[in-house]
């Protein structure tokens, strides 16, 4: 047999309700953001699913932030997480909540990495920026509709993409109206950026306007980005005509239209 790991077409993140104050102010969510330990949340899961750190944007895909400049030098993904704390504890006391928040519910999709995700988030953000959290976990179904209908302050879940590429995500995650935009965020600068980047051919000028993207996402997140999955598969060797190195997400591996048994 021959085993294989590829990257998995979903972001893991934490939605954050824009409607509800002080939610929709994006110091207060960018200060969430900072509060957590993302290299302590992969390690959190690890038994159960492997994970990666990563921002906005897939860390893998040549027009993002290579995921080893993330680590070493933004804050929010460095090992060493006191500077972003700090910061975190600024935002939330230039936006008027120096002393925190109580009593958001944290919508939990009952799954275990959500599960165990969604205890340890509450723990930084309490400990961090004195954010106090309940959660409520609920079946997935039950999820979907909770956070389409906007019942919640936090909600924790996995959206996906069809393609790697910023064009195809960027509307569907972040997009006013977007269809996986649970946060119900907007932002024009960052819209009208996107308009673009699916309108230009030229790569360098493309990763340029993607990278400006990003900063925005940053400064004004939609969401909180918790991980990357990846995904283990096996197959035996007599399975020919498979390319794992093509694969992007587990919906790929059942493709079989073109393979054959040796």
């Amino acid at each position: 047999m021959t085993a294989v790991d590829f990257n998995q077409s979903v972001i893991q993140a934490v939605f954050m309700n824009n409607k509800k104050p002080p939610l929709g102010d994006p110091r207060v969510r960018r200060a969430m953001h900072l509060a957590l330990d993302r290299h302590a949340l992969v390690d959190v899961v690890k038994d159960v699913a492997p994970m990666s750190v990563g921002g906005f944007v897939y860390p893998f895909h040549e027009l993002s932030t290579p995921r080893d400049e993330l680590v070493a030098k933004r804050l929010g993904y460095q090992k060493d997480t006191r500077a972003a704390v700090q910061e975190a504890k600024k935002l939330m006391a230039e936006a008027g909540h120096a002393r925190g928040l109580k009593n958001l519910v944290f919508l939990v999709r009952d799954v275990a990495t959500f599960k165990l995700w969604a205890v340890a988030i509450q723990a930084m953000l309490k400990e961090h920026i004195n954010i106090e959290c309940n959660l409520r976990t609920v079946q997935t179904s039950v999820w979907f509709d909770e956070a389409a209908a906007g019942n919640f302050d936090l909600a924790i879940s996995a959206i996906v993409s069809s393609l790697m590429d910023p064009s195809d995500y960027f509307s569907a995650w972040y997009g006013q109206n977007g269809p996986q935009n649970y946060s119900v965020w907007t932002n024009e600068q960052f819209h009208s950026l996107t308009r673009q980047i699916d309108r230009e051919l030229d790569n360098t000028k493309r990763q340029a306007l993607v990278r400006k993207a990003e900063a925005i996402l940053e400064q004004d997140p939609p969401l909180i980005p918790v991980a990357y999955e990846q995904i283990y598969d096996a197959y035996y060797n007599k399975v020919r005509g498979q390319n794992p190195s093509t694969y992007f997400g587990i919906y790929d591996v059942v493709r079989w239209d073109q393979v054959w048994l040796a």
